[in-house]
């Protein structure tokens, strides 16, 4: 039996999007995963068939001597295949435990400093030079890892609410990925009218208990009185439990969001800054995103804004909430949105999850499904045919974001 070891030293978010990859090698061996000492507990209920593994790689106060002992055990693992998810120092580090000719993903280089990225994920960083043109999705980014990865159908359940409510993600850890109490009130009212819901379900750390009283405050009371607020009473466990069954879950692009996915609770995300919901939406069918779209988006969420967070603006008119009903009652594709916003329904395809248009104009469709195309090609191996409507500089321009000199150049030998 073969033995893998798949590195995951990002967070919450992250941990869930592993699943299609961890999935995969379960087909065909034993997996070892290895995580942040404080994603223990959820490693271990999302994931039961896996040996799981820990290191405190968000902390500085990490002793020598538990490292030292940590590491040990890690190098005695006989695993064949190391997968290494993060363009991280900490996990590239763990890396040299192990053979180079194991590890896939990112690895020490043969000399000096830095990091290498296997051939998928060079092209993918060459993407994060203008992200408005993504085109794969995380989890399917860390999934093509291996040659055949499961089928994306297969990751997470179908998506159909159970009736146990109205879930509110109050505050993801970036802040200008969430919505404020103001427009969060609104669309409280839009859905649980739309959806008969009889009980809100607030859910944050306790860092979001601020933002609970103030959206509380702005509700009506015949609202407040179905509020069960959830902020800082939860560990994982009970989070996974309280989500379950829900009618619907209205959330930023959070840890939360993809464990909604991973359970099939329907989810209404809204991506707007940094977000993107072609990199992070939410993973399998029956979800809806709400995705600004202004002309600085997506932003670097640690740069300070420039626009007076402008991409706010198109979710505080009156045709955003008429549109939310139009969609949620009919379905209907006909919906004129405010400007530089998009509805779009999660899907799948042959190459992974794949965001659907609903309603809204995409400025970058036909460069996004170009540049899917092309990873189609790269990654099966075969040549397709380009459906997107281009002009032959425009097709140039992309390959040449997508390909780089040193893609041809030899010695030496690339990472496969």
């Amino acid at each position: 039996m073969q033995e893998y070891l798949v590195i995951q030293a990002a967070r919450f978010g992250d941990l869930v999007q592993t699943k299609r990859l961890i999935l995969s090698l379960l087909r065909s061996g034993r997996v070892h995963l290895l995580v942040d000492q404080g994603l223990r507990p959820l490693a271990e209920r999302l994931y039961p068939q896996v040996q799981v593994h820990c290191l405190n790689f968000h902390s500085r106060l990490t002793q020598a001597s538990d490292l030292e002992g940590n590491l040990e055990a890690l190098a005695r693992l006989p695993v064949t295949r190391v997968f290494n998810c993060n363009y991280s120092g900490l996990s590239t580090s763990v890396c040299r435990l192990f053979e180079r000719e194991q590890i896939a993903g990112y690895r020490p280089p043969l000399r000096g400093r830095g990091i290498e990225r296997s051939k998928l994920l060079r092209h993918i960083a060459r993407l994060t030079r203008k992200r408005a043109l993504a085109a794969m999705n995380l989890v399917d980014v860390w999934a093509h890892l291996v040659p055949c990865p499961v089928p994306p159908k297969a990751v997470n359940p179908v998506a159909k609410g159970q009736g146990r409510g109205l879930g509110i993600v109050l505050a993801g850890q970036e802040a200008r990925r969430s919505l404020p109490p103001e427009i969060l009130a609104d669309l409280i009212r839009v859905y649980v009218s739309l959806h008969q819901c009889r009980t809100i379900v607030f859910f944050g750390t306790a860092h979001e208990k601020k933002v609970s009283h103030l959206l509380r405050r702005a509700l009506p009371g015949n609202l407040q009185r179905l509020i069960t607020d959830l902020c800082g009473k939860t560990d994982f466990a009970g989070l996974m439990e309280a989500l379950q069954g829900l009618d619907l879950v209205l959330s930023p692009d959070t840890g939360t969001m993809h464990l909604c996915a991973h359970l099939g609770v329907p989810v209404r995300a809204f991506f707007l800054s940094s977000a993107c919901c072609h990199e992070t939406g939410p993973y399998g069918l029956g979800h809806g995103i709400w995705q600004v779209q202004t002309p600085c988006a997506p932003c670097l969420e640690k740069s300070p804004c420039r626009h007076d967070l402008a991409c706010l603006n198109p979710l505080k008119s009156r045709e955003f909430l008429r549109s939310v009903s139009l969609i949620e009652e009919n379905g209907v594709i006909s919906v004129d949105l405010p400007a530089d916003l998009q509805y779009w329904q999660s899907d799948c395809d042959e190459l992974g999850a794949w965001a659907r248009l609903v309603a809204g104009k995409d400025p970058w469709q036909a460069e996004r499904r170009y540049i899917r195309q092309w990873l189609h090609g790269l990654i099966f191996r075969q040549s397709v045919g380009h459906s997107a409507k281009l002009s032959t500089e425009q097709a140039a321009a992309l390959d040449a974001l997508l390909v780089d000199d040193s893609d041809w150049m030899l010695p030496p030998k690339r990472f496969a």
